[in-house]
């Protein structure tokens, strides 16, 4: 026999004329989860309490093509047992050398043909076999049958199915769980049982039923490091929502407000503000257009501060750590106060937000028709002289003082909002880049199975108080940024979780049509994926192809009447009667110059507001246009389109340089429109006609032929709205959720090029050059992808990614 040296015990010499068991280091292809690396770190941290211990079975490569044993890469050998006997002789031998191994104890005979010799285990030396990886040794008065069996499964190829990989990550069930140590005595491996008294009883973890996912570390909620580079603080706000922007709108309130106060005031005490010149003298222009177009700018301008609130007030409740649960679910990030108020913030806790908001709107519909009706002309008694003099109507004058003073601590309201708390920002989140790199890491991701094909994401999903910040998983230190639960177990999507045979709550409630069949079962989500009904349901309704048509056909009819009502008997060039008193009252109130004024003005502000959800829409809906091409879109034109948050006429040239030209045009008439307005607020006014020796309601021409051609642009803008087949997507994109339910499964999220970006610079950067090891520039789609979970999923990913099925796009 071969002698023994200290260390590790060892085979020395076996013969292969028996059936023996073969435990190799496992080298088959295990499909890499969350909870393998979990229950893998949490075995191997210090001080960790668990006694399970994993072991996989595995035949060696070459079993596959030959049936003798190879003792490549093999750690230990392990002979199957004859008799009883041969085991007690084993036991005898340790006895007679006084519980002391030596040369001779290290050698034992089970028969004419098999020898195994152990070599003594050192104190100072280490185990190079730990317990997990070996498999218990014959002990004395245990059944041997389970290890024969196992050797001639492996041999005969009888094992082999897949049940033997790795089912989950708890203890294998088919052979004995008991810890192996090593007893210095015997020379070998021995399994502990409850008898012995130096080793204690390792019992096998209690099964488990299937989690989404079985790592134990939660989100612990941390403070933003200070100055620290790479741990930005999170207070970012957008430019036009920060006090010097903020200030400089009240006090364009305050000019507004002032400036009527002083015309109310003067035109009392001197009457009137100015003499009367003529129809088309630059003094009417003054009085008759300029308040619309001041009041038009603070119009634009609200349009750009509700949008950025929009999109980061539900930011900002997360990042203020209050305990709301529809944050992700219910508030908009999409602008929708314009033709009706928008009361979805008072419902789901900011009625601060939801005061200034609805004092938003109220401006935006009631300044520009009552600043039309402002100022009249009136006869005065001037020094014995009689003349016309420009004048103030006292009532309109404040009204639109109490107006303004509303809209003033309206915006006051939202400086302080976000002067005194937490944006939650790193910048401003105004791509779909900017929401992956803010959701990749969420533990709420398991929430959002099934959703990108429901019709309603925010009824089907589990309310949560949200927080959005700095985070440290509880067995870590490193800290990383993003939208969590706090104290809740990680839960991220498993890379390869085995297919639900649950059906998801929720989809009993969405009807569908695939080939004219309904069917409901466990592979309704992938039917559901190619229905047509399904995929191409949404769209706002105002948008639907019906509402268009109708839409269209009744501002054609509209326009179309409008001008035979204008130019019949010419009748707006000579005038018409008024009906209704026009002389002036004490405060220089006329009841014909108010209603031509005010009415024509209010028409043409509510064709410029119904309007804006046309342009808000196709600005939001254009990233998801642009992937679904069936060629893929960079990332320029897609992933980092950033229309919500451009400025107007800013929109246009982006898009129209990006070659979205329907956006820029329907972005251009969202702006020009309110020339409409502006106009048909001014271009009527009551006048003494000597032609017709009465007084008659007389047009300013040149205005009126403009306000026809604005009209016409108006008109022929319908047959662009349109939507198309790219712009119908299988649910809305108006709440962070609805944007979320396309990108939970998406590979985008674990990218290693989008991993954790510190600045909006270092995020464009990264998605506009080619990934390391990659000669293209990757492009992006919108459609049918194989998502982390290895199952198909509706939403966004790389348009061509290595070792994945192509996207298919159907929208080609």
């Amino acid at each position: 026999m071969n002698s023994f040296g200290s260390g590790t015990p060892g085979l020395r010499t076996v013969s292969s004329s028996r059936p023996q068991v073969l435990q190799t280091e496992s080298r088959q292809s295990v499909a890499v989860s969350e909870d393998y690396y979990s229950l893998s770190e949490r075995a191997s941290s210090p001080g960790s309490a668990s006694n399970a211990t994993l072991r996989r079975y595995a035949t060696p490569d070459s079993h596959r093509t030959r049936r003798t044993p190879s003792p490549i890469k093999s750690r230990t050998y392990l002979a199957t047992e004859r008799s009883l006997p041969e085991r007690e002789q084993l036991l005898s031998q340790h006895k007679d050398n006084g519980g002391i191994p030596s040369a001779a104890a290290s050698s034992v005979h089970f028969g004419e043909d098999r020898v195994i010799q152990m070599s003594p285990r050192s104190d100072t030396s280490n185990r190079r076999i730990p317990s997990e990886y070996t498999t218990p040794a014959p002990t004395p008065g245990v059944d041997d049958s389970p290890y024969i069996q196992f050797a001639i499964n492996q041999l005969t190829g009888d094992g082999e199915s897949p049940t033997l990989g790795r089912q989950n990550s708890v203890v294998s069930q088919d052979y004995p769980t008991d810890r192996l140590i090593w007893d210095e005595g015997l020379g070998c491996f021995i399994r502990s049982s409850a008898s012995s008294p130096a080793t204690p009883v390792q019992q096998p973890p209690p099964e488990r039923p299937p989690q989404p996912s079985v790592d134990p570390e939660s989100f612990i909620p941390v403070d933003s490091p200070d100055e620290s580079l790479l741990y930005p603080p999170l207070d970012f706000v957008p430019v036009v929502l920060r006090p010097w922007a903020l200030l400089a709108m009240v006090l364009c309130c305050l000019l507004m407000i002032a400036g009527i106060v002083f015309c109310n005031v003067w035109s009392q005490r001197h009457e009137g503000l100015w003499n009367w010149d003529r129809e088309s003298g630059p003094r009417y222009f003054v009085f008759q257009f300029m308040p619309q177009i001041l009041a038009a700018i603070i119009i634009i301008w609200t349009f750009v501060i509700q949008a950025a609130v929009y999109r980061t007030v539900p930011f900002s409740i997360m990042a203020s750590e209050r305990q709301l649960d529809h944050v992700m679910h219910k508030l908009p990030i999409v602008p929708q106060n314009f033709a009706f108020p928008d009361l979805s913030h008072f419902r789901y806790g900011e009625p601060a937000i939801g005061f200034a908001l609805c004092v938003i709107w109220l401006s935006n519909v009631m300044t520009m028709p009552l600043l039309s009706c402002l100022f009249q002309a009136k006869w005065y008694m001037v020094d014995d002289v009689g003349l016309w003099r420009w004048t103030s109507v006292q009532a309109v004058g404040w009204t639109l003082v109490a107006i303004y003073g509303l809209l003033t601590i309206g915006v006051i309201i939202i400086m302080v909002r976000y002067a005194w708390s937490w944006s939650g920002l790193m910048w401003d989140p105004t791509s779909l880049a900017d929401l992956i790199s803010i959701i990749q890491r969420s533990n709420i991701l398991r929430d959002f199975e099934f959703s990108e094909m429901f019709a309603d994401v925010g009824r089907y999903l589990t309310p949560r108080k949200l927080r959005l910040g700095y985070w440290k998983l509880s067995n870590r230190l490193d800290l990383f940024y993003g939208i969590g639960e706090a104290n809740t177990p990680v839960g991220n999507p498993s890379l390869h979780q085995p297919k639900s045979t649950v059906q998801p709550q929720g989809l009993s409630m969405v009807s569908f049509d695939l080939e004219r069949r309904s069917s409901f079962g466990e592979d309704v989500f992938e039917q559901l994926l190619y229905s047509r009904s399904a995929r191409y349901r949404w769209t706002p309704w105002f948008l639907r192809r019906t509402v268009v048509i109708a839409w269209t056909i009744t501002i054609f009819g509209l326009f179309i009447a409008f001008l035979l009502v204008s130019f019949i008997q010419d009748a707006i060039k000579e005038g018409f009667p008024p009906r209704l008193p026009t002389m002036p009252t004490t405060g220089a109130f006329s009841s014909s110059n108010f209603l031509y004024s005010f009415i024509p003005c209010l028409i043409g502000t509510a064709l410029f507001l119904l309007w804006q959800p046309v342009d808000v829409y196709f600005r939001a809906v254009q990233p998801f246009a642009t992937l679904s091409s069936p060629t893929g879109a960079t990332p320029e034109k897609s992933l980092l389109l950033s229309y919500q948050s451009n400025l107007p006429f800013e929109v246009s040239a982006r898009a129209f340089l990006n070659g979205h030209y329907k956006v820029a045009w329907i972005s251009l008439m969202s702006v020009i429109s309110i020339a409409i307005p502006i106009l048909s607020g001014g271009i009527f006014m009551a006048l003494f006609v000597p032609s017709h020796n009465e007084i008659r309601i007389a047009t300013l021409m040149p205005a009126f032929y403009a306000l026809i051609a604005f009209c016409a642009l108006y008109t022929v803008s319908f047959l662009c709205i349109w939507p198309g087949r790219s712009r119908y997507l299988s649910h809305s994109i108006n709440t962070l959720s609805d944007i979320t339910s396309f990108l939970y499964q998406s590979p985008l999220l674990s990218d290693k090029i989008l991993r954790e970006p510190r600045s909006k610079t270092d995020l464009i950067t990264r998605l506009v050059i080619a990934p390391p090891g990659e000669r293209d520039y990757p492009l992006y789609g919108f459609g049918i992808y194989i998502g982390r979970d290895g199952r198909e999923h509706l939403g966004i990913d790389r348009f061509l990614r290595p070792g994945r099925p192509d996207m298919l796009i159907t929208t080609g």
